[in-house]
């Protein structure tokens, strides 16, 4: 195991690093002292992080990218999974706020949310009163307690919101 791995190791006990091993080689040539020998070891690991983008090995994103995912997945049940960084500034996203596409009343009287992204809510709890929604509404749609979501559409009432797609 290679110095930079093995320390990553020790600090991580979860075995998940903060940087692929191809990137912690390249970072760890800035601490050889001799200028040629760094300058050959940027060189060969440069080649090496190339190699890992080129065969899909290693990927590169933004966080605009990185945010835009994770917005567009918010709300559905997916593994615990550190594909979207982590850290200590990464709080996770609590709420998102859209624009609705459509809204879909049905016969028991709760609607089917579309947002502008496609993604698709339903309410599942029953509101009581006379509730219209339509495209161009802001919805803003919330963790709540126990793994569930409120919605709210141009603050109207907030009803609880499950994702369906």
């Amino acid at each position: 195991m290679s110095a930079p791995a093995a320390v990553r190791a020790q600090d991580n006990p979860s075995g998940l690093s903060e940087t692929p091993e191809v990137v912690d080689r390249l970072f760890a040539c800035r601490e050889i002292s001799d200028p040629d020998a760094r300058l050959a070891c940027f060189d060969r690991e440069a080649d090496a992080v190339y190699a890992a983008r080129e065969s899909r090995e290693l990927v590169i994103a933004e966080r605009e990218d990185i945010d835009e995912a994770r917005r567009g997945l918010f709300g559905l049940k997916l593994p615990n999974i550190r594909l979207f960084g982590g850290g200590d500034d990464d709080e996770g996203l609590n709420e998102i706020s859209a624009t609705l596409a459509g809204a879909t009343k049905l016969r028991n009287g709760r609607h089917i949310f579309e947002l502008e992204d496609g993604a698709r809510w339903i309410e599942t709890e029953d509101v009581s009163g006379y509730r219209r929604f339509q495209a161009g509404d802001t919805i803003v749609i919330e963790q709540a307690s126990l793994g569930s979501y409120k919605a709210k559409v141009d603050g109207k009432r907030a009803v609880r919101v499950r994702r369906i797609n």
